[in-house]
Parts: structure tokens; C-alpha cells; sequence
């Protein structure tokens, strides 16, 4: 039986890491409220311009219609925290976890932003929390390094989460309930 690959030392050893990682996300959520108003004039924007298309008679809410109504800022918490895993776990050195790591919360991060004008997208975002659930032990890094595989699943879970709220909510952002998506690409014409 191999014996484990020793993990080097990585940011999570620092007790100014953890103050630092509070303050963001203390920082995250305070600024919560103006993400969400931004997105939603993003959203409010891009049917103006005729980027997306509603459905007869609907129309997207300007203002965001409270915390729950906007969750995408955690995901994007979530992608950022993916993306620099293997520094704060320490371990760079493991074959196959930065490159899972790095592409993949990128990947959230991207998803999550373009899913403001398209939230059919958070059903990508859903498939890449759920690579990052089994990636640490289809990949190969999970069993031997105990943070390592858990961070990478909790992360995992919580972007999976936060992807069935936003399809969830984004059904809700239509004026008068409208049960179809959002919107479409416009056809051109």
C-alpha cells in the first residue's frame, strides 16, 4: 500500500489567513445587498437592449426583491475559495488538484457571472459543484489529505446549493409569475 504524499504547509497554518478569509466573507455579505441591486439592473439592462428575451407580457423587477432573492455572490465566494484551494491547504504539489481546483472554481466564477443575463447557466454551475463533490476522489487526491478532499466537497455542496436556489429564484425575478425561464438569446432577425 502507498503511503500518503506528504502535504507542504499552506496558508491555513496562519492564524492572519482565517482573519483574513472572515473579513471577506464579512465584507461579502455587507456588500450583498449592492451586488444584488447591481445585478438586477444588469439583468434590467440587458432586456432593454434586447440581449435576452422575455416572454409576452413580462418583465424583470429592477430591485432586488430581498437577501434570499440573489445568492449568485455566494457562488462566486465559493468559486474564488476553489480557485485558491491548493494554496491555503498546501498542497500545490498533488498531481491533478490545482489544475481540478483552479479550472473549476474559474469556471464557477465565470458561470456565475454570465448567469445574471442567463440563469439557465446555474444548471452548468450545478454540474461543476457536483464535479467538485467526487473530483477530490476521482482525481486521486481526496482519501490522503483529509482537508483537502473536504474542503473541495463542502465547496462543492454549497455551489450546488446555491445553483438549484438561483434556477429556483430566477423564475420568480419575472413580473406577474410567469412559470417559463427568464429569457432567451434573441433571435436575430
Amino acid at each position: 500500500m502507498a503511503s500518503p504524499v506528504p502535504v507542504a504547509a499552506g496558508l491555513a497554518d496562519e492564524w492572519w489567513y482565517w482573519l483574513v478569509v472572515a473579513g471577506a466573507l464579512l465584507g461579502a455579505t455587507a456588500l450583498s445587498g449592492r451586488y444584488r441591486a447591481w445585478a438586477a439592473r444588469l439583468r434590467a439592462s440587458a432586456v432593454r437592449r434586447r440581449l435576452v428575451e422575455l416572454p409576452l407580457g413580462r418583465s424583470v423587477r429592477r430591485q432586488p426583491a430581498g437577501f434570499w432573492s440573489d445568492l449568485s455572490w455566494i457562488a462566486l465566494a465559493a468559486g474564488v475559495w476553489v480557485a485558491l484551494a491548493p494554496w491555503t491547504w498546501g498542497y500545490e504539489d498533488v498531481d491533478g488538484a490545482i489544475a481540478t481546483d483552479v479550472v473549476t472554481g474559474g469556471i464557477v466564477i465565470a458561470l456565475a457571472l454570465a448567469a445574471i443575463i442567463f440563469p439557465s447557466l446555474w444548471a452548468l454551475v450545478l454540474l461543476a459543484g457536483a464535479w467538485l463533490v467526487i473530483a477530490p476522489w476521482l482525481v486521486g487526491y481526496g482519501d490522503a489529505h483529509g482537508a483537502v478532499g473536504l474542503s473541495d466537497t463542502v465547496a462543492g455542496v454549497v455551489i450546488c446549493v446555491v445553483a438549484i436556489i438561483s434556477l429556483a429564484t430566477s423564475q420568480r425575478a419575472l413580473r406577474s409569475g410567469d412559470a417559463r425561464a427568464i429569457g432567451r438569446i434573441r433571435p436575430r432577425n
